[in-house]
């Protein structure tokens, strides 16, 4: 079985050797409440992968590469926004893991990319949301209708990703809109207003501005990012814009009041 873009259909093809994983779950039985509610997940991500602070030269695979073992032996494979085991800390961690070439291998033929690798153990429901995910017919099946029920989404929300989707979350989970950066994660859409023609005297005062503007709009500061940028403000839209006809005209009016005031102000101050 498999949800997601067309683009990422060949996941389903990805096969891997779960015994390590099995046997890492094995071992920890006893220690885990609801065993079968327990996953081994190896988590691959491209080794030039930065969360905060992309070039446009240094874009790599944007997603997570995660490979899923049940204690039944029910194999997953999927892409994600974020890496499971920083929205959903891992129970145990598998610290050196005899296949890790193997599994390195398998990124590297699906992205032509190095990758760095994690591996553990977290209960379901992951806390990430899929944009591919493949395998277990029976699996998928309970634990989407499962998502559903509880009204969340992890693995279900790769059944709405088709190729507009993903071509914008590709474009935009670390890329740029206008004047910002963007990351996109689990939290929603971030914008860093990053403006290189102000200078240093300007930035405290149009730092004031973009924030005025930001509660105008009705919008929550981002979190923090450590951008290897001088941020004058930031802002998130929610996470379900992306599915907008036109995502960001939010942002393209916060964006245009605020090169008007800039304007303004700097000519009154110049």
């Amino acid at each position: 079985m498999y949800f997601g873009p067309e683009k990422y259909k060949s996941i389903e093809k990805i096969e891997f050797n779960s015994s390590e994983l099995l046997n890492f779950l094995e071992s920890k039985k006893d220690r885990l409440d609801v065993y079968h509610r327990h996953v081994a997940v190896v988590t691959c991500y491209s080794n030039e992968h930065s969360e905060i602070n992309p070039t446009e030269s240094q874009k790599k695979f944007p997603f997570f590469m995660n490979l899923l073992v049940t204690p039944s032996n029910e194999k997953l494979i999927g892409l994600s926004i974020s890496n499971p085991m920083s929205t959903n800390p891992a129970i145990y961690k598998l610290q050196k893991m005899k296949d890790e070439e193997n599994f390195k291998e398998k990124f590297k033929n699906f992205t032509n990319e190095n990758c760095n690798l994690q591996c553990g153990i977290i209960k379901l429901p992951l806390k990430t949301r899929f944009v591919a995910i493949a395998g277990s017919d029976e699996f998928l099946k309970k634990e989407i209708f499962s998502e559903k029920v509880l009204g969340t989404e992890s693995f279900s929300f790769a059944q709405k990703v088709d190729e507009k989707i993903i071509e914008r979350l590709e474009k935009y989970k670390e890329g740029k809109f206008k004047i910002c950066k963007t990351i996109i994660n689990d939290e929603g859409i971030n914008f860093f207003v990053i403006d290189r023609s102000v200078s240093d005297e300007f930035r405290p005062l149009l730092s004031e501005v973009v924030s005025l503007l930001r509660k105008k709009h009705n919008l929550s500061p981002a979190k923090y990012f450590a951008l290897n940028e001088k941020v004058i403000g930031s802002f998130t839209l929610d996470f379900n814009t992306i599915f907008s006809e036109n995502p960001f005209v939010q942002v393209e009016k916060l964006i245009e009041e605020y090169e008007m005031i800039k304007k303004d102000l700097i000519r009154h101050f110049v």
